[in-house]
């Protein structure tokens, strides 16, 4: 499962979910209102060097009677990390590699996926992400059970609009079994971030860069799941 970049490596087909609403190479990206964003790695982290700003602009409401099925988001100005993320990138966004990312979670008991919520957040480019639900193939992201676009992401280093996904009929989960929530780029051009779970909760964790899914451990990217 090696890929390039090394060490660094570091939802929804049966239904449609609807989207509503390490240090290596080192290059600043400033251009226009992105002024403050720093890219490692050829794009793999980005971090926002100035006092993020924060968004008025609530996020749309989990469908009625939903349970938490999984979740590292937080509360108020803690709902994600702002400031640092992985790049979600097209083959076109101006760094040396595509990138799409993919963090795991296990379901304590048997559920129905109803809704997913991200905080991911847009650099340049296309401005949109696409997110999956998928099986676990021996620690990497498997069969994609649902998948949505998300569009117009809030732009990076603003705060704490989640983009959320509803699907009517939902996924079937099943307990103590790993699944992946995975993010991907809209179009060849886009060049998005999957914000950092605020508390640096560590994880399963696969990126691609274009040479197949590679797995690792560490800091998650800022979702939640729910359903019944």
């Amino acid at each position: 499962m090696g890929n390039s970049r090394g060490s660094r490596s570091r939802v929804l087909s049966s239904i449609a979910f609807v989207a509503i609403m390490g240090l290596g190479s080192l290059a600043a990206w400033a251009q226009n209102s992105n002024d403050g964003v720093v890219v490692l790695n050829g794009g793999g982290r980005a971090l926002f060097l100035k006092p993020p700003t924060y968004s008025t602009l609530p996020s749309v409401a989990l469908p009625p009677g939903v349970v938490t099925i999984y979740s590292n988001l937080g509360t108020g100005d803690q709902t994600y990390n702002p400031i640092a993320g992985v790049g979600i990138l097209g083959p076109n966004a101006g760094q040396p590699w595509p990138e799409e990312v993919g963090s795991t979670f296990i379901p304590t008991a048997d559920h129905l996926v109803q809704a997913v919520r991200v905080g991911a957040t847009y650099v340049q480019g296309t401005n949109g992400i696409v997110v999956s639900l998928n099986e676990d193939d021996n620690g990497i992201p498997g069969k994609q059970l649902a998948a949505g676009r998300f569009m117009n992401l809030p732009v990076f280093g603003s705060c704490f609009t989640l983009q959320t996904g509803k699907g009517r009929r939902g996924v079937p989960v099943k307990a103590n079994t790993q699944y992946w929530v995975v993010l991907k780029p809209v179009a060849k051009d886009t060049f998005a971030v999957w914000n950092d779970n605020y508390q640096e909760i560590q994880g399963h964790w696969a990126n691609n860069i274009g040479f197949g899914w590679d797995g690792s451990y560490q800091v998650l990217g800022a979702f939640g799941v729910y359903g019944k």
